[in-house]
C-alpha cells in the first residue's frame, strides 16, 4: 500500500457525484411543466452556494444542527420567493429536493472505485446526508466499503475532528488515510488534520474547486489515473 495508506475517504458532492446535471434537469423539468423560463444553472448554483453558507452557520452554532436534506429543503422556500413564476407548491419543493438523491457519477468513477477497493478501504466522507449518498450510490450503481456522513459525527468538514473521527472509525491513524477530492480547501483542511491528500482535477467547474492544486500527496487528471497511481505503484 502506498506510503502506509490503509483507507481512502472521498468527498462526493461534485467530486464523485455530478450534482449539477441532476439538479438542473429537475429545475428544467419543473419549469417546462409550468411553461416558464428559468436560468436553471443560476438557480442550482445559488442553491448549492446558499447551502454551504447555511452549513457554516450550523458549524458555528448560529443555526441548530441540521443535515443537508433539511438545509436544501429550507432554502427552496427562499428560492421559491426569488422565482415566483415557478409557483412552487410544498409538494413541488419536496420533489425538487429529491433531485439530490438521484445524482449520477462521472464515467471513470465505477471502474476506478472497483480497482481501489481491491487494495484499500474506500469510504465516503461527506457533509451530505447519509440518505443522499446511499440513494445516489444505488442510483449510479456504485458501492463503498463505508458511508460516513458528517451528520452523525457531531461536526462538519472542514473541522479537523471530522477527518480525524473518520480515520478512527475506519480503524486507522490519520496519516494512514488519504482524503480524495476536487476541492483544494477540503484537502488542505484534511492535510492540517494529519491525513494524506489526493487531488483529482474536476470534470466541470465546481464551486469551491478553485485554489492551489499543488502540494498534495497525489495529483491526478482523472479517477483512472488516481487508481493507477495508488494501485500500480
Amino acid at each position: 500500500m502506498m506510503n502506509g495508506i490503509k483507507a481512502l475517504t472521498f468527498d462526493v458532492g461534485g467530486s464523485i457525484f455530478d450534482w449539477q446535471t441532476a439538479t438542473r434537469k429537475a429545475v428544467r423539468k419543473l419549469a417546462g411543466a409550468r411553461g416558464v423560463d428559468v436560468d436553471d444553472g443560476a438557480f442550482t448554483m445559488t442553491w448549492r452556494r446558499r447551502m454551504f453558507e447555511e452549513l457554516a452557520k450550523v458549524r458555528s452554532g448560529e443555526l441548530p444542527w441540521q443535515n443537508a436534506d433539511e438545509l436544501h429543503r429550507a432554502l427552496l422556500d427562499e428560492l421559491a420567493d426569488a422565482h415566483p413564476q415557478l409557483e412552487l407548491s410544498d409538494s413541488d419543493r419536496d420533489d425538487l429536493n429529491r433531485a439530490w438523491h438521484r445524482m449520477g457519477v462521472w464515467d471513470d468513477v465505477p471502474e476506478a472505485l472497483a480497482k481501489l477497493r481491491e487494495r484499500y478501504i474506500v469510504s465516503i466522507l461527506t457533509v451530505l446526508s447519509l440518505s443522499i449518498v446511499v440513494d445516489s450510490s444505488k442510483h449510479a450503481g456504485i458501492d463503498w466499503d463505508a458511508y460516513i456522513s458528517c451528520e452523525f459525527l457531531g461536526v462538519y468538514k472542514p473541522e479537523p475532528e471530522s477527518y480525524q473521527t473518520a480515520a478512527r472509525l475506519l480503524g486507522a491513524e490519520p496519516d494512514e488515510v488519504m482524503m480524495v477530492a476536487v476541492h483544494p480547501g477540503d484537502l488542505l483542511a484534511a492535510k492540517r488534520a494529519g491525513l494524506k491528500t489526493g487531488y483529482v482535477k474536476p470534470k466541470v467547474w465546481e464551486p469551491g474547486a478553485d485554489g492551489p492544486t499543488e502540494g498534495f500527496d497525489v495529483t491526478a487528471e482523472d479517477y483512472g489515473e488516481l487508481a493507477r497511481q495508488l494501485c500500480d505503484a
